[in-house]
């Protein structure tokens, strides 16, 4: 027996919920079946993501709708439903929204909503089947698949991981030990688990002594939600007790309620990349996970909060490692449970004279700001090796604008499905509320074509808003 097949063995043996958790009744399965497919791009169950149920990011996953595919958002946005008709071609994809203004996640919603679920029922019997594909597959995603399997009588297939495996494999404490378990005690920065406040403190001043900088993450929290960086230097006169106060104030102004165990560990310095590897982790028996690309991130301020990406030109070499390791650890997530979309997030550094140092720093055990945007240009365009990309979830203080405002500053800029080879994607609505994100797609026959596009259209958002 292997050494991963072993570990598989060991993590089923301490944890079985892993495989068991898949099990909601004869009217669910895991996988895609026949029928229309429900898209849910819902982040709200995603730790410390406070803005989410006020976002229009969930509106996103629209675009990976075929005819007669159904999405449902929290809130509906016809600009932005026009938008996608027009110049995608989404006539025939049906919009729900439960009509609901709590705070509960949507696919909550929808199966505690009567008139709702009785239309996803409907849809179900009438095409045999139905294939739920959310942002993130919780818990809530499968109940809601047994309560409309169970009414319909027909198969609900879950396009997505076992409730256990996505909470483990979206907790960063976790899969740094499953990273090194698997590629080796070097594959992440030191990193350790802090079980309470004092001993988070004294972590952070123990780091502190031998790194430039500390991180503190609320584990459970997505890309830098939840991050809390210390400079050595501010460290070296604090005692335990001050850096505590200081560490519980930050951390409470992210939303953290108090929940231990926190990531404590050593941030790196002299990183010059930071790239995330794309996903497709296929069923068991069906074939290994398969790489659909590296990316490098772009990130910016103290939290390194990510603001877009690009395809990588590292070297041909690391890239390689990269997605050799990555799809080794993706085989492991594979016979625990996992299925579906899945990317990871990795820094590259100079360690110990090695100017290629990979640390793995998290899995994004869901669809991201990037695999939606690359599943997007594989239905336009299934080879792409050629293509320039640029994906930009940049903010802009100060600019607001609708999403048919959006459309008619960027117009001759867009990409149209009928017209275009190329050109500007709109991914979601900007929201309506403390400015505008340009969360946009661009794509040409050249990075710098994508680059210089993806530019010119947050300049012209930034000039229209002046003018209105």
């Amino acid at each position: 027996m292997s050494d991963d097949a072993k570990l598989i063995e060991r993590l089923v043996a301490d944890e079985p919920a892993l495989l068991s958790s898949l099990d909601f009744g004869p009217w669910v399965s895991q996988g895609t079946g026949t029928g229309p497919s429900l898209l849910i791009g819902d982040q709200s169950e995603i730790s410390l993501m406070r803005n989410a149920r006020s976002s229009h990011l969930d509106h996103r996953i629209a675009h990976l709708a075929n005819p007669g595919d159904i999405v449902l958002v929290r809130q509906r946005d016809p600009e932005f439903e026009a938008y996608l008709a027009e110049y995608r071609g989404f006539s025939d994809v049906t919009f729900l929204s439960s009509g609901n203004a709590d705070a509960d996640p949507v696919s909550k919603q929808a199966y505690n909503a009567p008139a709702l679920l009785e239309k996803l029922i409907k849809v179900a019997q009438n095409a045999g089947g139905l294939t739920i594909n959310s942002y993130l597959t919780t818990g809530n995603t499968w109940r809601l698949a047994q309560a409309i399997g169970e009414a319909a009588k027909c198969v609900i297939h879950v396009s997505g991981p076992s409730p256990r495996v996505a909470k483990r494999v979206n907790d960063k404490l976790w899969f740094t030990r499953l990273a090194r378990q698997v590629i080796g005690k070097d594959a992440v920065p030191p990193t350790m688990s802090a079980y309470g406040p004092d001993a988070a403190a004294a972590l952070v001043a123990r780091f502190g002594k031998s790194a430039e900088q500390v991180i503190v993450k609320v584990p459970d929290s997505a890309g830098s939600a939840g991050n809390i960086r210390f400079e050595a230097a501010y460290l070296n006169d604090k005692s335990p007790a001050q850096i505590g106060s200081v560490l519980q104030d930050q951390l409470h102004a992210t939303g953290w309620a108090d929940s231990y165990p926190i990531l404590v560990g050593v941030w790196d310095t002299d990183v010059t990349c930071t790239p995330s590897v794309q996903l497709w982790i296929p069923q068991v028996g069906e074939g290994p996970p398969v790489s659909h690309g590296v990316f490098e991130q772009q990130v910016f301020g103290d939290a390194a909060a990510f603001v877009g990406a690009v395809r990588s030109t590292l070297p041909d070499t690391v890239q390689h490692n990269l997605v050799a390791q990555s799809v080794k650890i993706a085989t492991v997530l594979q016979h625990l449970g996992y299925y579906g979309r899945c990317s990871f997030d990795a820094v590259i550094c100079n360690r110990n004279g090695n100017p290629n140092t990979i640390h793995w720093i998290e899995c994004n055990g869901r669809w991201s700001g990037v695999s939606i945007p690359m599943a997007i240009l594989h239905s336009i365009a299934p080879v792409q090796d050629a293509l320039g990309v640029m994906v930009t979830q940049y903010p802009l203080p100060g600019v607001t604008v609708t999403a048919s405002q959006a459309v008619k500053a960027l117009n001759g800029g867009l990409y149209h499905h009928a017209t275009s080879a190329n050109g500007v994607i709109l991914l979601s609505p900007p929201p309506s509320t403390n400015g505008s994100v340009a969360n946009m797609l661009s794509f040409g026959n050249s990075q710098y074509a994508a680059a210089r596009s993806g530019r010119a259209a947050i300049q012209r958002l930034r000039e229209f808003s002046t003018l209105t």
